[in-house]
């Protein structure tokens, strides 16, 4: 069965290797939001893809020939092939393929948002390594609007270099159109042995369709119910890996976060700075328990049971929940900081307060233990911490 656990295991691996090459693409230029999501939810389903097809190969070379199995030092030879092969080469190309989809995608959401105030104009690398069927759309210029940019928006083929950019209406002559598809439809093909030409499938645009994959890659030539299976699975997946560091340390967001919210940038912030560390981090959602109980009880099971039970921290640093706080009056203050502590402290012990200026970690201290050290203060922090601009320091924990 298609979702059988060794068989998930192996698309999560690639969805999480591929995931990464999204979120490098990513980086500098932040898709929106329904885009994101749609090319997050393409990554798994094309990881999902090419562990069928992988899968599907190694079946078809149990038998040889004649219909008998074949002895298990050859299949298992055969097998490791294989694994090379989508495993090595094939992610390779796919990972550099899925940074610069990423990228592109990403920057035609720019393009669509500002509408017809520029034109598009294709670039090259520029170096001895480009294409001559690339180099020859290099500086076609043509509004965004254009039917070129529906099938030659790059990347347009494995390891593609090519760009697009925006520029001044008026300042570079429009291309024509007819001739710039057809110089299109030239870069992009290339007819192999058979007759067939398998760099038609880069004619698309990963931002306009908000796909990251090319949608008539071979690894989507499955049958209806593994389509729907794949999709299925994909639909449930909760987390999402935004951000891995060398170090170990990643940022993960569940699927519900809403993250237009005001404070999102800010809980990025948090997680960045102790993902930077070599942490494990994850931004949770906002879930109203009694409104839904059952998602309540899958997203927060740790809290179940706990004092804490009910609430909804915003972001978690390896097995420890957090809690970001922000001004809660105009006019800083004392008064300001006993209420960003006290409102964090309800939904977690360990609590992230925006920094006022002029006030000192001695001063912050010194409002933890006049909070806690009151008679009768059901107030408990385990550690605080200081969000000064994008940089976090930590000026009270709990010995």
């Amino acid at each position: 069965m298609l979702a059988d656990p060794p068989f998930l295991g192996v698309v999560t691996e690639t969805n999480r290797v591929l995931t990464k090459a999204l979120a490098e693409g990513i980086a500098d230029n932040q898709p929106p939001e329904a885009m994101l999501r749609a090319l997050q939810n393409d990554v798994f389903v094309f990881s999902g893809y090419k562990t069928h097809a992988q899968l599907r190969e190694v079946a078809d070379m149990l038998l040889t020939a004649d219909g008998k199995i074949k002895p298990f030092s050859q299949f298992r030879q055969e097998v490791q092939s294989v694994h090379k092969a989508y495993n090595v080469n094939y992610l390779e190309a796919e990972y550099i393929f899925a940074t610069s989809s990423a990228q592109m995608a990403a920057k035609w959401g720019g393009f669509e948002a500002d509408g017809d105030r520029y034109n598009l104009q294709y670039r090259t690398a520029q170096d001895d390594h480009v294409r001559d069927a690339h180099a020859a759309l290099a500086n076609t210029t043509l509004p965004a609007d254009d039917a070129f940019w529906d099938s030659y928006f790059p990347p347009n083929g494995w390891r593609c270099r090519c760009t697009a950019v925006q520029v001044r209406i008026g300042k570079y002559p429009l291309s024509n159109s007819i001739d710039a598809i057809k110089k299109g439809d030239t870069a992009t093909s290339r007819i192999d042995k058979k007759g067939n030409n398998p760099d038609a499938i880069f004619r698309y645009n990963p931002g306009k369709q908000k796909i990251l994959f090319p949608p008539n890659h071979p690894y989507r030539k499955v049958q209806d119910g593994v389509k729907r299976i794949i999709e299925g699975i994909a639909n449930q997946q909760e987390w999402t890996a935004l951000k891995e560091y060398r170090n170990g340390g990643s940022v993960s967001v569940h699927k519900t976060v809403k993250r237009t919210a005001n404070d999102y940038q800010d809980i990025m912030d948090c997680c960045e700075h102790f993902a930077g560390q070599g942490n494990k981090t994850a931004i949770y959602p906002k879930v109203v328990k009694a409104n839904n109980p059952e998602l309540y009880a899958k997203t927060y099971p740790e809290l179940i049971g706990t004092k804490y039970e009910g609430k909804s921290p915003d972001f978690k640093v390896g097995k420890h929940f957090y809690e970001l706080e922000g001004y809660t009056t105009k006019s800083p203050g004392s008064g300001t900081i006993k209420h960003m502590v006290q409102r964090g402290a309800k939904q977690s012990s360990r609590v992230v307060i925006a920094h006022i200026p002029g006030t000192s970690d001695h001063f912050y201290r010194k409002r933890v233990f006049d909070i806690t050290g009151k008679p009768n203060s059901k107030v408990v922090i385990d550690e605080l911490w200081i969000k000064d601009g994008k940089e976090l320091r930590q000026v009270y924990k709990k010995q």
